[in-house]
Protein backbone atom coordinates (compact mmCIF):
# COMPACT_ATOMS: atom_id res chain seq x y z
CA UNK A 1 0.00 0.00 0.00
CA UNK A 2 1.42 3.34 -1.09
CA UNK A 3 2.36 5.43 2.12
CA UNK A 4 1.85 8.71 1.14
CA UNK A 5 -2.13 7.40 -0.12
CA UNK A 6 -2.55 5.74 3.44
CA UNK A 7 -1.63 9.54 5.10
CA UNK A 8 -3.75 11.30 2.91
CA UNK A 9 -7.08 9.34 4.12
CA UNK A 10 -8.13 7.20 0.69
CA UNK A 11 -10.46 4.04 1.99
CA UNK A 12 -8.34 0.94 2.31
CA UNK A 13 -9.94 -2.91 1.50
CA UNK A 14 -10.89 -3.75 4.31
CA UNK A 15 -12.38 -0.29 5.42
CA UNK A 16 -14.22 -0.77 2.05
CA UNK A 17 -15.48 -3.86 3.11
CA UNK A 18 -16.58 -3.16 6.71
CA UNK A 19 -18.71 -0.03 5.35
CA UNK A 20 -20.54 -2.93 3.14
CA UNK A 21 -21.60 -4.98 5.79
CA UNK A 22 -22.58 -2.04 8.17
CA UNK A 23 -24.86 -0.92 4.99
CA UNK A 24 -26.03 -4.40 4.38
CA UNK A 25 -26.74 -4.94 8.28
CA UNK A 26 -28.77 -1.43 8.13
CA UNK A 27 -30.54 -2.70 5.00
CA UNK A 28 -31.79 -6.21 7.05
CA UNK A 29 -32.52 -4.02 9.69
CA UNK A 30 -34.85 -1.72 8.28
CA UNK A 31 -36.61 -4.76 5.72
CA UNK A 32 -37.35 -6.65 9.22
CA UNK A 33 -38.77 -3.42 10.50
CA UNK A 34 -41.11 -3.13 7.06
CA UNK A 35 -42.52 -6.29 7.16
CA UNK A 36 -42.97 -6.46 10.51
CA UNK A 37 -44.96 -3.17 10.73
CA UNK A 38 -46.94 -4.90 7.07
CA UNK A 39 -47.63 -7.86 8.78
CA UNK A 40 -49.36 -5.72 11.69
CA UNK A 41 -51.18 -4.05 9.13
CA UNK A 42 -52.37 -7.18 7.36
CA UNK A 43 -53.34 -8.28 10.63
CA UNK A 44 -56.04 -4.53 11.21
CA UNK A 45 -57.26 -5.36 7.81
CA UNK A 46 -58.18 -9.00 8.56
CA UNK A 47 -60.02 -8.19 11.24
CA UNK A 48 -61.42 -4.79 10.19
CA UNK A 49 -62.75 -6.73 7.44
CA UNK A 50 -64.20 -9.02 10.15
CA UNK A 51 -65.70 -6.26 11.81
CA UNK A 52 -67.34 -5.37 8.55
CA UNK A 53 -69.12 -8.45 7.43
CA UNK A 54 -70.70 -8.57 11.05
CA UNK A 55 -71.81 -5.47 10.48
CA UNK A 56 -73.41 -6.08 7.27
CA UNK A 57 -75.26 -9.24 9.29
CA UNK A 58 -76.54 -6.95 11.96
CA UNK A 59 -77.67 -4.25 9.79
CA UNK A 60 -79.18 -7.23 7.69
CA UNK A 61 -81.01 -8.30 10.82
CA UNK A 62 -82.21 -5.07 11.89
CA UNK A 63 -83.44 -4.22 8.59
CA UNK A 64 -85.70 -7.63 9.13
CA UNK A 65 -86.68 -7.03 12.53
CA UNK A 66 -88.23 -3.36 11.21
CA UNK A 67 -85.23 -1.84 13.88
CA UNK A 68 -83.48 1.63 12.85
CA UNK A 69 -80.52 1.33 11.22
CA UNK A 70 -78.87 4.89 11.28
CA UNK A 71 -76.28 4.67 13.76
CA UNK A 72 -75.24 0.69 12.67
CA UNK A 73 -74.68 2.49 8.86
CA UNK A 74 -72.44 4.98 10.03
CA UNK A 75 -70.48 2.79 11.93
CA UNK A 76 -70.53 0.92 8.60
CA UNK A 77 -69.15 3.54 7.11
CA UNK A 78 -66.27 4.15 9.51
CA UNK A 79 -65.12 1.40 9.51
CA UNK A 80 -65.49 0.91 5.39
CA UNK A 81 -63.22 4.55 5.38
CA UNK A 82 -60.78 2.80 7.76
CA UNK A 83 -60.37 -0.78 5.67
CA UNK A 84 -59.83 1.73 1.85
CA UNK A 85 -57.29 3.56 3.79
CA UNK A 86 -55.33 0.35 5.78
CA UNK A 87 -55.77 -1.37 1.71
CA UNK A 88 -54.18 2.10 0.47
CA UNK A 89 -51.29 1.61 2.90
CA UNK A 90 -51.30 -1.97 2.70
CA UNK A 91 -50.78 -1.38 -1.46
CA UNK A 92 -47.64 1.31 -0.59
CA UNK A 93 -45.85 -0.79 1.68
CA UNK A 94 -46.03 -4.15 -0.34
CA UNK A 95 -45.27 -2.13 -3.66
CA UNK A 96 -41.44 -2.62 -2.85
CA UNK A 97 -42.14 -6.30 -2.56
CA UNK A 98 -43.52 -6.35 -5.68
CA UNK A 99 -41.01 -4.64 -7.33
CA UNK A 100 -38.48 -7.07 -5.87
CA UNK A 101 -40.04 -10.15 -6.22
CA UNK A 102 -40.84 -11.37 -9.63
CA UNK A 103 -44.70 -12.55 -10.34
CA UNK A 104 -44.19 -16.13 -11.41
CA UNK A 105 -47.62 -16.74 -11.07
CA UNK A 106 -49.82 -16.72 -14.65
CA UNK A 107 -52.96 -16.50 -15.23
CA UNK A 108 -54.65 -20.13 -16.26
CA UNK A 109 -55.09 -20.68 -19.78
CA UNK A 110 -58.61 -21.57 -21.04
CA UNK A 111 -58.98 -25.21 -22.24
CA UNK A 112 -62.07 -24.78 -23.69
CA UNK A 113 -65.50 -27.24 -22.81
CA UNK A 114 -65.09 -29.59 -19.87
CA UNK A 115 -64.11 -33.29 -20.57
CA UNK A 116 -66.91 -34.86 -19.26
CA UNK A 117 -65.09 -38.40 -19.71
CA UNK A 118 -63.05 -37.67 -16.86
CA UNK A 119 -65.81 -37.10 -14.34
CA UNK A 120 -66.86 -40.28 -12.43
CA UNK A 121 -70.09 -40.91 -13.73
CA UNK A 122 -72.56 -43.46 -14.85
CA UNK A 123 -72.45 -43.72 -18.77
CA UNK A 124 -75.20 -44.00 -21.14
CA UNK A 125 -74.26 -44.90 -24.89
CA UNK A 126 -77.22 -43.20 -27.52
CA UNK A 127 -75.83 -44.45 -31.40
CA UNK A 128 -77.25 -42.37 -34.08
CA UNK A 129 -77.38 -43.57 -37.42
CA UNK A 130 -78.69 -42.28 -40.86
CA UNK A 131 -81.21 -44.14 -42.68
CA UNK A 132 -80.10 -43.34 -46.17
CA UNK A 133 -76.57 -44.60 -45.41
CA UNK A 134 -77.67 -47.46 -43.60
CA UNK A 135 -79.58 -48.85 -46.59
CA UNK A 136 -76.28 -47.92 -49.01
CA UNK A 137 -74.19 -50.08 -46.20
CA UNK A 138 -76.53 -53.04 -46.90
CA UNK A 139 -76.10 -52.41 -50.35
CA UNK A 140 -72.54 -52.46 -50.14
CA UNK A 141 -71.96 -48.76 -51.25
CA UNK A 142 -70.50 -47.10 -48.35
CA UNK A 143 -69.00 -48.42 -44.96
CA UNK A 144 -69.04 -47.23 -41.41
CA UNK A 145 -65.85 -45.40 -40.44
CA UNK A 146 -66.20 -45.23 -36.16
CA UNK A 147 -68.34 -42.58 -34.60
CA UNK A 148 -68.71 -38.84 -33.87
CA UNK A 149 -69.00 -38.74 -30.17
CA UNK A 150 -70.23 -36.12 -27.83
CA UNK A 151 -70.89 -35.85 -24.21
CA UNK A 152 -73.60 -34.47 -22.37
CA UNK A 153 -75.04 -34.14 -18.65
CA UNK A 154 -77.83 -36.48 -17.98
CA UNK A 155 -80.35 -37.12 -14.79
CA UNK A 156 -81.79 -40.21 -14.28
CA UNK A 157 -83.28 -41.53 -10.85
CA UNK A 158 -80.17 -42.13 -8.67
CA UNK A 159 -78.05 -39.41 -10.09
CA UNK A 160 -75.62 -38.15 -12.85
CA UNK A 161 -74.92 -39.64 -15.65
CA UNK A 162 -72.73 -39.32 -19.15
CA UNK A 163 -74.44 -39.28 -21.83
CA UNK A 164 -72.76 -40.08 -24.72
CA UNK A 165 -74.57 -39.59 -28.43
CA UNK A 166 -72.32 -41.52 -30.70
CA UNK A 167 -72.79 -40.20 -34.11
CA UNK A 168 -71.98 -43.20 -36.95
CA UNK A 169 -69.34 -42.07 -39.66
CA UNK A 170 -69.68 -43.50 -43.41
CA UNK A 171 -67.09 -43.77 -45.98
CA UNK A 172 -68.65 -43.83 -49.19
CA UNK A 173 -67.21 -44.29 -52.49
CA UNK A 174 -68.73 -41.30 -55.08
CA UNK A 175 -68.85 -41.34 -59.02
CA UNK A 176 -65.08 -40.24 -59.81
CA UNK A 177 -63.70 -43.04 -57.37
CA UNK A 178 -62.78 -40.90 -54.70
CA UNK A 179 -63.62 -41.28 -50.95
CA UNK A 180 -65.79 -38.98 -48.99
CA UNK A 181 -66.71 -39.00 -45.28
CA UNK A 182 -70.00 -37.93 -43.89
CA UNK A 183 -71.71 -38.55 -40.28
CA UNK A 184 -75.13 -38.39 -39.39
CA UNK A 185 -76.22 -34.99 -38.35
CA UNK A 186 -76.90 -33.86 -34.61
CA UNK A 187 -80.35 -34.35 -33.58
CA UNK A 188 -82.46 -31.18 -32.26
CA UNK A 189 -81.00 -30.02 -28.84
CA UNK A 190 -83.06 -27.96 -26.38
CA UNK A 191 -80.30 -25.41 -26.36
CA UNK A 192 -77.30 -25.46 -28.78
CA UNK A 193 -73.81 -26.41 -27.45
CA UNK A 194 -75.27 -26.55 -24.07
CA UNK A 195 -73.83 -28.90 -21.56
CA UNK A 196 -77.38 -30.21 -19.90
CA UNK A 197 -79.56 -32.89 -21.62
CA UNK A 198 -83.32 -32.15 -21.40
CA UNK A 199 -83.31 -34.87 -18.19
CA UNK A 200 -80.91 -32.91 -16.74
CA UNK A 201 -82.86 -29.44 -17.00
CA UNK A 202 -85.85 -30.72 -15.71
CA UNK A 203 -84.41 -31.96 -12.90
CA UNK A 204 -82.88 -28.66 -11.99
CA UNK A 205 -86.25 -26.75 -12.93
CA UNK A 206 -88.09 -29.46 -10.57
CA UNK A 207 -85.01 -28.71 -7.87
CA UNK A 208 -85.41 -24.73 -8.07
CA UNK A 209 -89.12 -24.58 -8.19
CA UNK A 210 -91.06 -27.43 -7.56
CA UNK A 211 -89.15 -28.14 -4.54
CA UNK A 212 -87.76 -24.67 -3.50
CA UNK A 213 -84.18 -25.05 -3.35
CA UNK A 214 -81.79 -22.64 -4.26
CA UNK A 215 -78.92 -22.92 -7.04
CA UNK A 216 -76.08 -22.57 -4.45
CA UNK A 217 -78.14 -25.98 -2.81
CA UNK A 218 -78.25 -27.64 -5.94
CA UNK A 219 -74.76 -27.02 -6.95
CA UNK A 220 -73.30 -28.25 -3.34
CA UNK A 221 -75.33 -31.09 -3.98
CA UNK A 222 -73.82 -31.54 -7.50
CA UNK A 223 -70.44 -31.51 -6.21
CA UNK A 224 -70.99 -33.84 -3.63
CA UNK A 225 -72.00 -36.21 -6.03
CA UNK A 226 -68.89 -35.61 -7.72
CA UNK A 227 -69.75 -33.97 -10.85
CA UNK A 228 -69.55 -30.01 -9.97
CA UNK A 229 -71.86 -27.79 -12.20
CA UNK A 230 -71.49 -24.05 -10.50
CA UNK A 231 -74.95 -21.99 -10.13
CA UNK A 232 -74.39 -19.32 -12.94
CA UNK A 233 -74.06 -22.19 -15.64
CA UNK A 234 -77.48 -23.51 -14.10
CA UNK A 235 -79.00 -19.50 -14.17
CA UNK A 236 -78.28 -19.34 -17.48
CA UNK A 237 -80.02 -22.54 -18.03
CA UNK A 238 -82.97 -21.56 -16.08
CA UNK A 239 -83.16 -18.43 -17.69
CA UNK A 240 -83.27 -19.99 -21.41
CA UNK A 241 -85.81 -22.33 -20.34
CA UNK A 242 -88.00 -19.74 -18.75
CA UNK A 243 -87.34 -17.22 -22.16
CA UNK A 244 -88.60 -20.51 -24.42
CA UNK A 245 -91.48 -21.97 -22.33
CA UNK A 246 -92.90 -18.48 -22.18
CA UNK A 247 -92.06 -17.49 -25.87
CA UNK A 248 -93.50 -21.07 -26.92
CA UNK A 249 -95.80 -22.74 -24.48
CA UNK A 250 -97.33 -19.97 -21.98
CA UNK A 251 -97.88 -17.73 -25.18
CA UNK A 252 -99.91 -20.32 -26.80
CA UNK A 253 -101.62 -20.68 -24.07
CA UNK A 254 -102.92 -17.57 -23.60
CA UNK A 255 -103.88 -17.07 -27.04
CA UNK A 256 -105.84 -19.85 -26.82
CA UNK A 257 -107.33 -18.39 -23.34
CA UNK A 258 -108.36 -15.25 -25.37
CA UNK A 259 -109.64 -16.79 -28.04
CA UNK A 260 -111.97 -20.05 -26.96
CA UNK A 261 -112.15 -19.82 -22.62
CA UNK A 262 -115.76 -19.59 -21.43
CA UNK A 263 -114.60 -18.22 -18.34
CA UNK A 264 -111.54 -16.70 -17.43
CA UNK A 265 -111.12 -15.76 -13.49
CA UNK A 266 -108.54 -13.50 -12.09
CA UNK A 267 -107.19 -11.57 -8.90
CA UNK A 268 -104.01 -9.09 -8.77
CA UNK A 269 -101.64 -9.21 -5.42
CA UNK A 270 -98.83 -6.38 -4.64
CA UNK A 271 -94.95 -7.62 -4.99
CA UNK A 272 -92.18 -5.71 -3.57
CA UNK A 273 -89.57 -5.36 -6.68
CA UNK A 274 -85.63 -4.74 -5.16
CA UNK A 275 -84.67 -1.19 -8.08
CA UNK A 276 -81.21 -2.05 -9.83
CA UNK A 277 -78.83 0.06 -7.54
CA UNK A 278 -77.04 2.61 -9.11
CA UNK A 279 -74.19 3.23 -6.39
CA UNK A 280 -73.10 0.80 -3.41
CA UNK A 281 -73.72 3.72 -0.93
CA UNK A 282 -77.27 4.27 -1.45
CA UNK A 283 -80.47 2.78 -0.80
CA UNK A 284 -83.67 2.89 -2.49
CA UNK A 285 -86.75 1.63 -1.57
CA UNK A 286 -88.46 -1.48 -3.40
CA UNK A 287 -90.93 -0.79 -5.86
CA UNK A 288 -94.33 -1.78 -6.03
CA UNK A 289 -95.39 -4.26 -8.95
CA UNK A 290 -98.53 -6.31 -9.01
CA UNK A 291 -98.61 -10.10 -10.52
CA UNK A 292 -101.91 -11.04 -12.21
CA UNK A 293 -103.17 -15.22 -11.69
CA UNK A 294 -105.71 -16.17 -14.87
CA UNK A 295 -107.56 -19.46 -13.74
CA UNK A 296 -109.11 -20.15 -17.36
CA UNK A 297 -111.47 -22.74 -16.96
CA UNK A 298 -109.98 -25.57 -15.95
CA UNK A 299 -107.17 -25.44 -19.08
CA UNK A 300 -104.25 -23.08 -17.74
CA UNK A 301 -103.36 -21.33 -15.12
CA UNK A 302 -101.52 -18.12 -15.93
CA UNK A 303 -99.32 -15.24 -14.56
CA UNK A 304 -98.91 -11.88 -15.62
CA UNK A 305 -96.85 -9.07 -13.99
CA UNK A 306 -97.78 -5.38 -14.35
CA UNK A 307 -96.41 -2.30 -12.50
CA UNK A 308 -98.73 -0.43 -12.18
CA UNK A 309 -102.43 -1.91 -11.66
CA UNK A 310 -104.60 0.45 -13.56
CA UNK A 311 -107.80 -0.16 -15.93
CA UNK A 312 -105.10 0.41 -18.54
CA UNK A 313 -103.38 -2.59 -17.62
CA UNK A 314 -106.14 -4.74 -17.04
CA UNK A 315 -107.61 -4.15 -20.70
CA UNK A 316 -104.46 -4.87 -21.97
CA UNK A 317 -104.48 -8.16 -20.60
CA UNK A 318 -108.09 -9.08 -21.67
CA UNK A 319 -107.90 -7.48 -25.23
CA UNK A 320 -109.58 -9.73 -27.52
CA UNK A 321 -111.07 -11.77 -25.13
CA UNK A 322 -115.04 -12.39 -25.27
CA UNK A 323 -116.93 -13.86 -22.33
CA UNK A 324 -117.13 -14.16 -18.93
CA UNK A 325 -114.51 -12.45 -16.29
CA UNK A 326 -115.16 -13.89 -12.48
CA UNK A 327 -113.18 -10.89 -10.74
CA UNK A 328 -113.54 -8.79 -7.18
CA UNK A 329 -115.51 -5.55 -7.11
CA UNK A 330 -111.96 -3.06 -7.32
CA UNK A 331 -112.84 -0.18 -9.89
CA UNK A 332 -109.68 -1.38 -12.60
CA UNK A 333 -111.99 -4.50 -13.80
CA UNK A 334 -115.41 -1.92 -14.62
CA UNK A 335 -113.47 -1.26 -18.21
CA UNK A 336 -114.28 -5.09 -18.80
CA UNK A 337 -117.79 -4.56 -18.86
CA UNK A 338 -118.11 -1.14 -19.97
CA UNK A 339 -121.38 -0.48 -22.47
CA UNK A 340 -120.16 -0.90 -26.56
CA UNK A 341 -121.44 2.43 -27.02
CA UNK A 342 -119.48 3.81 -24.37
CA UNK A 343 -116.87 3.10 -25.55
CA UNK A 344 -117.06 3.62 -29.22
CA UNK A 345 -114.81 6.42 -28.93
CA UNK A 346 -111.82 4.40 -27.59
CA UNK A 347 -108.73 3.82 -29.33
CA UNK A 348 -107.81 1.05 -27.69
CA UNK A 349 -111.40 -0.81 -27.99
CA UNK A 350 -110.87 -4.40 -29.34
CA UNK A 351 -114.84 -4.78 -30.05
CA UNK A 352 -115.03 -7.39 -27.15
CA UNK A 353 -118.21 -8.17 -25.31
CA UNK A 354 -117.26 -9.14 -21.42
CA UNK A 355 -119.55 -10.48 -18.79
CA UNK A 356 -119.43 -10.35 -15.44
CA UNK A 357 -119.50 -13.94 -13.78
CA UNK A 358 -122.76 -14.05 -11.59
CA UNK A 359 -123.68 -16.48 -9.08
CA UNK A 360 -126.30 -18.25 -11.37
CA UNK A 361 -123.93 -18.33 -14.06
CA UNK A 362 -121.01 -19.56 -11.74
CA UNK A 363 -123.90 -22.35 -10.55
CA UNK A 364 -124.42 -23.04 -14.40
CA UNK A 365 -121.42 -23.30 -15.54
CA UNK A 366 -119.93 -25.90 -13.01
Amino acid sequence: MDKHAFAMGEPTMTTTIDLATASRAELVTHIAKLTKECDQLRASHARLREELELLKRRIFVAQAERIDTAQLELEFAEKLRQLDALAGTLEDTSSDDDDRKPDNKKKKKSTGRRDLKKLPLEEERVELTDPLYEKLVAEGKATRAGFEESCKLAYKRGGMRRLVIARVKYQVVVTDGQTAIDTTPMPLETFPRSLAAPSLLAHVIMLKYGQGMPLFRIEDGFARDGCPVDRGTMCRWVEDAGATCGATVVHAAKQEALASAFCIATDATGVLVQPIRTHDKVRQACKRGHYFVHVVDRDHVLFEYTPKETSKAVAAMFKGFSGFVQADAKSVYDVLFRDPRERADDEDDDGAIRHELSPAVRQTSH
